[in-house]
């Protein structure tokens, strides 16, 4: 009896052993996925539930599959002004999922997250859409343009644009084939119109999420940041993500006919065709209402803004300072309004004010759709 006893006894303080090791285990886990986001107030209207959307968007071009579901999970509210994101909750694939880790842990021993357990919004929209080479890992764009061609299988006639709203040269657009909705991808080539040298080539291509994603690689097809202002304006991946929003665009000019090419209506039509598609797709897949508000992407692109150009107000609630000590620390800077969305305010840039906070920051670009100068990489 007493033998049995001792058993039974044992047996317990295993099960509980083991239940204990379960929960820290789990508690550990969570605390590593888990990181939080601030939002910090930049003008008058606006709201964490617009900064929610902003983040939501923000996953979502980086191929988060959180829109097939009308559940935030992995997006939980914790005050009136921070989120805690766990990525392991979001529906990244294992290749999203590994660099968001590495990056989150990073920011996670930057002097402003150890003081505040949490780092602007503003600032993880920006090491993520607005850093081209954390897109880049993220999104899984291939190193080399010739690594497409193992990818897909492209149609044997292309399109020829000579009147483009976006490039000063001319492109030559190729698309893969025997596609569905979620497996596409188109080529531009950038050429000179008369010796048809080739300058750059930029990609976009569909996501399993029914969401786009972009690349863009020099003339011998080694990616790149930044497109080369000189041939076009399609700056860095997120100016891409800011002009084509969730779909394939049109031509919005006229084109000549080029043998061997398809013809400009042809070519529209194909683009038109695919398009549609593709809005099939999102529109059947899509479930989060604010996902499928299309024109909430916006919020997104205000989110970092408002971050990359702060107004007093954002920099007052990001510091902890009063709006009166923000505008004397400042005051040698000079304000701007912005072109977009006035409502901002006045306006500094982040690259002015970063060295004067209260601790040390994580750097970003300058830019989060034109080429910087100091693009940075911390997922080497």
């Amino acid at each position: 009896m007493k033998y049995q006893k001792n058993k039974y006894f044992i047996s317990i303080i295993l099960i509980a052993t083991i239940l204990l090791s379960s929960f820290l285990s789990f508690s550990v886990l969570k605390k590593d996925n888990e990181i939080n986001l601030k939002w910090n107030k930049s003008y008058p209207t606006d709201t964490l539930t617009k900064n929610i959307i902003a983040l939501k968007w923000c996953l979502s071009f980086l191929g988060s599959d959180l829109a097939s579901d009308t559940t935030t999970t992995g997006l939980t509210i914790k005050n009136n002004n921070t989120i805690a994101l766990n990525i392991h909750q979001l529906r990244f694939d294992k290749n999203a999922l590994k660099y968001l880790k590495k990056l989150n842990a990073k920011l996670k021993k930057t002097e402003e997250y150890q003081k505040n357990n949490a780092i602007d919004i503003g600032r993880y929209i920006t090491l993520t859409i607005g850093s081209s080479n954390h897109y880049y890992k993220i999104v899984d764009i291939p190193k080399k343009l010739e690594d497409y061609n193992s990818l897909y299988t492209f149609d044997t006639i292309n399109g020829y644009i000579d009147n483009s709203s976006i490039s000063l040269v001319d492109r030559i657009i190729s698309f893969s084939k025997n596609n569905t909705p979620k497996k596409q991808v188109y080529i531009s080539t950038e050429v000179d119109s008369i010796s048809k040298k080739i300058h750059e080539y930029e990609t976009v291509e569909v996501m399993d999420n029914g969401q786009l994603k972009f690349g863009i690689y020099d003339q011998n097809g080694n990616l790149k940041d930044a497109a080369n202002k000189e041939v076009t304006n399609a700056g860095k991946p997120a100016k891409c993500i800011w002009c084509h929003e969730t779909g394939i665009q049109p031509m919005f000019r006229k084109q000549n006919d080029h043998k061997k090419y398809l013809s400009y209506q042809k070519l529209q039509d194909t683009l038109d065709y695919y398009n549609k598609q593709l809005r099939s797709y999102q529109d059947k897949h899509w479930k989060d209402k604010q996902i499928r508000n299309k024109r909430l992407h916006t919020e997104m692109e205000i989110s970092y803004i408002a971050f990359m150009e702060p107004s007093a107000e954002h920099l007052a609630n990001e510091w902890g300072f009063s709006l009166q000590e923000v505008q004397k620390k400042l005051k040698h800077l000079d304000t701007h309004r912005h072109h977009e969305f006035d409502f901002l305010g006045d306006l500094y840039y982040r690259k002015d004010v970063d060295n004067l906070a209260p601790w040390k920051v994580m750097n970003v670009p300058e830019s989060v759709r034109e080429k910087s100068n100091n693009e940075v990489n911390y997922l080497k």
